[in-house]
């Protein structure tokens, strides 16, 4: 089988876009071709900000605020 992936390299890993249809721990070949010089597609752009986690920003201030996620209390 053969699939493209676009990936990026982040602290020495291969990070996929997408999900790839491959098992955990699965062994695969990987010839790599930079990207760099062409600008990033919309789709691109678009899958990797709906891999984002959003949080409510009032909930991110309950956590921030609360004794149990801050040291300094």
């Amino acid at each position: 089988m053969t699939l493209k992936i676009e990936a990026t390299f982040e602290n020495g890993v291969f990070v996929a876009l997408c999900p790839p249809p491959l098992a955990d721990h699965e062994r695969v070949s990987l010839t790599v071709e930079s990207t760099a010089s062409r600008p990033f597609s919309l789709d691109v752009i678009q899958r990797r900000r709906g891999r984002r986690i959003q949080i409510d920003p009032a909930l991110a201030r309950k956590i921030a605020q609360s004794a149990e996620f801050n040291p300094e209390n």
